[in-house]
């Protein structure tokens, strides 16, 4: 009996990836627990208006960070999943990316707060939370992908509970040890806390798997061009409701809903670790074509989708702390989130079709349809909020989302190989004259 189990276990550590993904949840559980500490603080800090204003901010934030860097995470990840002396010129090319593109998306991101969101905050203070959030938030990323290329999941997992621990120490400064309440100083604190951090985790990622080797592989900027397009385009798409809520509504409308999608946002991490687990298979599977990776995307998807209702279920649930942790000006944000809960199973399932046409050299496929997606995304979320305010808002979310998973998947499997599509996904550069 006992080899009859141990062989079961075997066999759904295989297919699921079980332990590495429990091994994976424990500093991630970890770091979620913190984070919810972090955001109940800030938001009792700043207060719900104030807190609305930050609410936009970080819903730009959450587009630049995917819009900079120029694919050089991804191009990573599918360069060392395959060939990890390729690492050094890889993390110099990613590196690089960052640096170039980063100033770039913090004066259009402040173009958008101020002119289109209409945040009501001083520009300078804007281009300086545009450019700590962003930043951090794209180079901890780009360290946690540089551990999954070299599938090393749990590290990656304890990158992410740093970061979150740093931001928890700046805010206990902050608010409860100085005692400071203003929204423009907060981003002065946090400004500072950020950049410390940006220089750890380039440091660390040399320190582990090598120096970089500074250089850009212009051959490689239209892969990598397309991995941002995605990544953006879906960072668009899911923040879009943030968006259009701040042009629409009141700043203590905005607080509340914001609140609700921050808690939303935590129901995201369990599957965001599993993908990431499964993301350097995609490219090995799709090296042998479009019906490889989709039927390891077939494989993987109970087992997302089981985690995105259960997801969905706790986020309910902890809905219901909310005017508890965060305060009375909060209690909106109960109904709002157990609403938005409803999408996230349909979120789940997006991940593995859109990961197979990526792994499969479609990433462009994936790039039109997340940018197609983002457009009318908008015009859905603008409409919901005309027809019912809020609640129109949230049914919109929902159904986008679920459209958008059906969408992913018919492509998934309509697509075929084409000749050419697979030249570039296999082509890794490993020396500058290569």
């Amino acid at each position: 009996m006992p080899a009859v189990l141990a062989s079961r276990l075997s066999g759904l550590e295989s297919r699921f990836r079980i332990w590495t993904i429990a091994s994976t949840m424990v500093p991630t559980m970890g770091a979620l627990g913190l984070q919810l500490v972090t955001f109940a603080l800030t938001a009792r800090g700043l207060g719900v208006e104030q807190f609305g204003r930050y609410t936009a901010l970080l819903a730009v934030v959450a587009v630049g960070v995917e819009a900079i860097g120029m694919g050089g995470a991804d191009l990573l990840v599918r360069a060392v999943s395959r060939n990890k002396e390729a690492f050094g010129i890889y993390y110099g090319n990613m590196l690089l990316g960052i640096a170039v593109t980063l100033p770039v998306a913090v004066v259009a991101g402040t173009l958008v707060a101020a002119g289109i969101l209409r945040v009501e905050l001083a520009l300078p203070f804007i281009a300086l939370a545009l450019f700590a959030e962003i930043g951090l938030a794209r180079v901890s990323a780009s360290t946690e992908l540089a551990m999954v290329a070299h599938a090393q999941t749990a590290r990656a997992g304890w990158v992410r509970v740093a970061t979150v621990v740093a931001r928890l120490v700046a805010a206990l400064l902050f608010f409860i040890v100085w005692k400071r309440h203003a929204l423009d100083e907060w981003i002065v604190c946090l400004s500072l806390q950020s950049v410390a951090m940006m220089a750890f985790y380039a440091w660390l990622g040399a320190r582990l798997y090598g120096a970089p080797r500074w250089v850009l592989l212009g051959r490689e900027m239209k892969s990598g061009f397309l991995f941002c397009a995605n990544q953006g385009a879906r960072a668009m798409q899911s923040n879009l409701d943030r968006m259009v809520l701040s042009r629409f509504a009141d700043d203590y409308s905005l607080g509340v809903y914001g609140a609700a999608s921050r808690i939303l946002q935590l129901g995201l991490f369990p599957m965001q670790v599993m993908t990431r687990i499964f993301y350097p298979k995609f490219f090995q599977h799709g090296a042998n074509g479009m019906a490889a990776s989709r039927a390891y995307a077939l494989r993987v998807a109970p087992a997302l989708f089981g985690a995105g209702v259960l997801s969905g279920a706790m986020v309910a649930c902890a809905a219901l702390l909310a005017p508890h942790v965060l305060g009375r000006d909060f209690a909106g944000s109960v109904e709002v989130t157990a609403g938005l809960a409803l999408s996230l199973p349909f979120i789940a399932l997006q991940y593995p079709a859109a990961d197979a046409l990526t792994g499969a050299g479609r990433q462009g496929i994936r790039a039109v349809i997340y940018g197609v997606a983002a457009v009318g995304f908008g015009f859905v979320l603008v409409a919901g909020v005309w027809l019912k305010g809020v609640p129109g808002l949230i049914g919109a979310f929902v159904f986008a989302q679920f459209l958008l998973a059906a969408i992913l998947w018919g492509a998934a499997f309509r697509c075929k190989d084409v000749p050419d599509a697979m030249a570039p996904a296999n082509t890794i550069y490993v020396d500058e004259g290569k």
